[in-house]
């Protein structure tokens, strides 16, 4: 037997062994955030379907596709969760490391007889929705790390927000 062909072949299993494990470990960090996950999105008890992103105990996802913003609402209902109400600095942070350079709709909406944007919970924003045009009366988050005024009809990415169970 040829004991220097027996290693190198070792070698090279090992160093593909080895090699693909790396690269498994860090694909998101190498290519972003992807809309599939490795392992179950579970955390003390809590769990989101497949896709979703568990962030304190809320499950969210971020649309592949784009849709006007009521056909993006609409889904979100149909998944049994609504679009994404952005109310405290932590979830706005996570939103938009998520999100990362992509606009995505968010349950805000400017309410023209009010002057004034609330959450599709009937909740008032107290922030800043930036860019805000005439007929702009929806917003998004994702591409200037801000809330910014959408023309509601444009087809954008959406994401949905529901309790973790």
């Amino acid at each position: 037997m040829n004991w220097c062909m027996i290693i190198s072949v070792l070698i090279v299993v090992v160093l593909k062994v080895v090699g693909m494990t790396l690269f498994l470990l860090h694909f998101p960090q190498i290519f972003g955030k992807s809309n599939f996950s490795f392992i179950p999105t579970e955390s003390y008890g809590t769990v989101c379907p497949a896709g979703w992103d568990l962030h304190q105990g809320k499950c969210f996802l971020l649309s592949i596709f784009e849709s006007p913003w009521n056909k993006s609402r609409s889904f979100c209902k149909e998944e049994g969760s609504t679009l994404a109400i952005v109310n405290t600095p932590e979830k706005l942070k996570f939103l938009q490391d998520i999100a990362g350079a992509e606009m995505y709709f968010i349950g805000l909406t400017y309410q023209p007889a009010e002057k004034r944007w609330r959450w599709i919970n009937n909740y008032e924003f107290n922030g800043n929705v930036t860019n805000y045009r005439q007929n702009f009366n929806c917003a998004t988050i994702g591409l200037t790390k801000t809330f910014d005024a959408a023309f509601c009809d444009i087809n954008h990415r959406w994401i949905c927000e529901k309790n973790a169970k």
